[in-house]
């Protein structure tokens, strides 16, 4: 499996600002207390700035969360920036759908020895549920997902090109592949005791009956 540069991760080092530390600020509170504990004084306490400072960058917590949701799905793909680096269509396929499933554990992609980190998804799965009532999010999270297939699609295309797929309907298969990779973020989520390995282990199987030319 090819070695994938995670420095985009969310939130690697130091804020390089105050609107970062805001956002990073805000990512930890998530976090601890869950959006139900969200508050602007626990951010500005983890953010190290007053209530009066924080009103100079948000007008209310509204404003915030849309930022920080904003934040979110430009870090949601960070460290899979590095994927296009390989020539290996199935390695970069595979790179996406580990992701999905196990999230970032120990600052690799795919994780190591298939370690699930639990964690990471849990912001993103909450900010998610926004979009069953809010026009705004529902947007984003749109357009997070046409991103993330027409990705996949492009990935599956190099392959047929490449004789290493078969001559399959790009779209449609990314469609499919994007449906798992959510489904598995939203149980490690949401739920313990999820059989991540097992699900990878079909899924495997199901690539290699219907997408790989040699199986």
């Amino acid at each position: 499996m090819a070695d994938f540069d995670t420095e985009g991760s969310p939130f690697i080092g130091e804020p390089a600002d105050t609107h970062e530390r805001i956002m990073q600020a805000t990512f930890e509170t998530v976090q601890e207390y869950g959006f139900a504990g969200l508050s602007i004084q626990r951010i500005a306490e983890k953010a190290d700035l007053s209530k009066s400072s924080f009103y100079h960058f948000f007008d209310d917590k509204d404003d915030l969360l849309l930022a920080f949701l904003d934040t979110m799905l430009s870090q949601f793909g960070g460290p899979l920036e590095g994927i296009e680096e390989t020539a290996d269509p199935l390695d970069m396929l595979w790179a996406y759908v580990d992701f999905g499933l196990y999230g970032l554990a120990d600052g690799s992609v795919p994780p190591v020895e298939g370690a699930v980190d639990i964690q990471s998804g849990r912001p993103y799965v909450e900010l998610r549920s926004q979009g069953t009532y809010d026009e705004a999010y529902r947007d984003r999270f749109t357009e997070m997902d046409d991103s993330m297939c027409d990705r996949l699609a492009s990935v599956i295309e190099q392959g047929i090109d490449q004789g290493v797929f078969r001559d399959v309907d790009a779209d449609q298969t990314a469609e499919f592949l994007v449906t798992v990779m959510l489904g598995g973020l939203f149980r490690r989520a949401t739920a313990d005791g999820v059989g991540v390995d097992a699900i990878r282990a079909e899924l495997e199987t199901i690539v290699q009956d219907r997408l790989l030319t040699e199986s």
